[in-house]
Formats: structure tokens, C-alpha cells, sequence
């Protein structure tokens, strides 16, 4: 029986959006995304073209047209921010465009989770797409009174594992805190990779969590011990607003490492802004 249901997830499951052509009917929301390499900060900024990879967005365009007859009433994107930026608002207005002729009305904005109860300082462009909106407009004002620290979602009794012995040698510059509320230092001569030398107190707020990259392996200072130590797993899906029990869930399968969890933790969106989305969607019959 196990197996049988695991067949069945299989065949419900796609890897690869080139061979998706049918839609099925009656779809509330779809979401979708693009790998945002070729906008990012830290890629190589060719932009949205269908020869490169951030222009695996145009299969969307694909299936919606082969789905005419069956389209869904809401589509949302979610990237990051850069796409709104002067280099790339051209491709992000294209895109808006191909929507509205499939009769979609568009309405975007860069929302920081942080606002919406989140621990972490992360900025993304979220992107909602109506159907036949017939004049309704949607909000994304529906923020939050509840806010979050580090130190909310940081374990006092994590693992000496995680603990970064070595950079005890290292002399900090004093710590500071900015004004998205993160306090952190630098490691004084530990890499040439700016973003690499930063440490974080859990009193404030913690900085974007990503895939790859210094911010993959975000490292915590305590005060108390005068120890450095990285984020773990089952922390780095509370952080992007899962709670943890679901990462040990996952962790217990044994299908994937602790690192490539936090991995796709980077990959992911913060459940806070999602559920303010939906809120704001069902309250305002949206569908």
C-alpha cells in the first residue's frame, strides 16, 4: 500500500516544466518563479530572454496559452527584488503585458518579511495576477503588529557542532546595528569576501537566508560564551516560517543532508508574507 502511494505521487509529481502542457480544471491559484541568476545582485545579470535560465518564466506563458479554456483565477510570483529594479522593470513590464493579454491584471510590490511577523530582514517582489478582475484591485498593505527576533527562533541549547571554534582568533569590530534592526560585526582579517566576515547577534533581526553564498551559513554570536556558531536546519526553516517540527520530519526521512535542507530553506519564501497573501485574498473573495 505504501508503495502504491508512492507510485501515485510519482505520477503526480513533474520535474521538469518543459513537459507540462495540461492544466487541470478549475485551479484557484497557481504559483510560479523563475531562477533569478540572471537578475540577481550576485549573478551574471543577463536578464529574462528565453536563452537564459531566469527565462524558464516563458513555459508559464507555454502552458497558459495551451490552457486558454481553463485558466486559473489567481497567478503569484514571488523573486527576488532586483526585477524591479532599472536594469530589469523592462522584462518585468514584458511579462505584465503577456499576462494582460491573457486577461490578467497585475498588481506588484517589494515586501520585506520582517514586516510580516518574520525574524528575517528579506526582501522579495511579489506579484499577483487576477483573472477577469472586473475592477477589483488587491492590497498588499495587511502587515503585522507581531514582530519577531533572532532570538525567537534561535535554540539556547544548539548543538557544539555547530559551534566555529576557529574563528575565535579572529578580533570583531564593534557591532552595530542598521536600520532593518540587524546588529552584527566583522570577523577583522578572516576573508576578502565581505559578506563572509559577518556575525550576528540574536537580540535583532537576521539578514536574507539564500541557497549559496556567505548567507547560506549564517553565523551567531553569544555574548554569554563568546561563541560563534552556524544556523542549523531544523532553525533555518522556522526562520523562513515552517515550523520546526516539519524539519525534523524531513530531517527523520533521511532523503537529503542537513545542508542541502537549509539549501532549499534558501530557495524558499517566507511562510509569514504567504499567509498575509492568502488572507488577504479569501477575505476580499478573490475565490
Amino acid at each position: 500500500m505504501a508503495r502504491e502511494r508512492e507510485r501515485e505521487r510519482e505520477r503526480e509529481s513533474h520535474s521538469d516544466i518543459h513537459e507540462i502542457n495540461e492544466l487541470p480544471k478549475n485551479i484557484d491559484i497557481l504559483t510560479y518563479s523563475f531562477p533569478c541568476q540572471d537578475i540577481s545582485q550576485q549573478g551574471l545579470q543577463k536578464g529574462i530572454t528565453k536563452t537564459t535560465r531566469s527565462g524558464l518564466l516563458y513555459e508559464i506563458e507555454r502552458i497558459l496559452l495551451l490552457n486558454k479554456d481553463r485558466l486559473p483565477k489567481i497567478l503569484l510570483l514571488e523573486n527576488v527584488k532586483a526585477l524591479t529594479s532599472k536594469k530589469f522593470i523592462n522584462d518585468l513590464n514584458s511579462w505584465i503585458e503577456t499576462l494582460n493579454k491573457l486577461g490578467y491584471t497585475s498588481y506588484y510590490k517589494v515586501l520585506n518579511s520582517q514586516d510580516y511577523g518574520s525574524s528575517q530582514n528579506r526582501e522579495r517582489i511579489f506579484m499577483i495576477s487576477i483573472f477577469n478582475a472586473n475592477g477589483k484591485k488587491f492590497n498588499f498593505e495587511n502587515k503585522t503588529t507581531h514582530f519577531k527576533k533572532l532570538e525567537d527562533i534561535l535554540d539556547e541549547n544548539y548543538s557544539k557542532k555547530l559551534v566555529l571554534l576557529n574563528l575565535n582568533k579572529y578580533e570583531k569590530s564593534d557591532f552595530i546595528t542598521t536600520k532593518n534592526s540587524i546588529t552584527k560585526a566583522r570577523l577583522l582579517n578572516y576573508s576578502n569576501f565581505n559578506s563572509e566576515t559577518y556575525i550576528y547577534l540574536p537580540k535583532g533581526i537576521g539578514p536574507t537566508l539564500t541557497a549559496s553564498g556567505a548567507n547560506s551559513r549564517l553565523k551567531f554570536y553569544y555574548e554569554s560564551n563568546k561563541e560563534i556558531r552556524l544556523i542549523s536546519y531544523y532553525e533555518a526553516y522556522e526562520y523562513m516560517g515552517f515550523s520546526k517540527k516539519y524539519a525534523h520530519i524531513i530531517k527523520e526521512q533521511d532523503i537529503i543532508s542537513e545542508e542541502k535542507m537549509i539549501f532549499t530553506c534558501g530557495n524558499s519564501i517566507s511562510v509569514e508574507v504567504l499567509e498575509k497573501i492568502f488572507e488577504e485574498l479569501i477575505e476580499n473573495g478573490f475565490f
